[in-house]
């Protein structure tokens, strides 16, 4: 029952299967001993939460950085209606120059 759930996924289910074969196979093929088995997965264990640790702390690093500098103090909403409302602002001044109105240009 457990290894049908595992197939239905098959690339999970066949990669963990493999995983432990591989495990088992270095250990009693090999002369692998148990003890030596638990020190290298407690190695990759801890350098792997390094990794988890190192990244996170990176990200908490990037975030305060660029909230303290404002790199992008105009919200994307707000910038688009200020574009468009300039764009509005620049076609109703260049209307009002093609009228005949007055005009800035001596």
């Amino acid at each position: 029952m457990v290894i049908r759930k595992l197939l239905r996924n098959r690339g999970l289910g066949v990669n963990l299967i493999a995983g432990f074969s591989f495990i088992l196979l270095a250990v009693y093929a090999w002369g692998l001993s148990w003890a030596e088995l638990g020190a290298y997965l407690l190695v990759i264990l801890v350098f792997l939460l390094g990794l988890i640790i190192a990244a996170a702390l990176c990200g908490w690093i990037l975030r305060k950085l660029m909230t303290k500098s404002e790199w992008n103090p105009v919200e994307p909403d707000q910038n688009v209606k200020i574009e468009k409302s300039q764009s509005a602002e620049k076609l109703g001044s260049s209307s009002r120059d093609e009228s005949g109105t007055k005009s800035d240009a001596k």
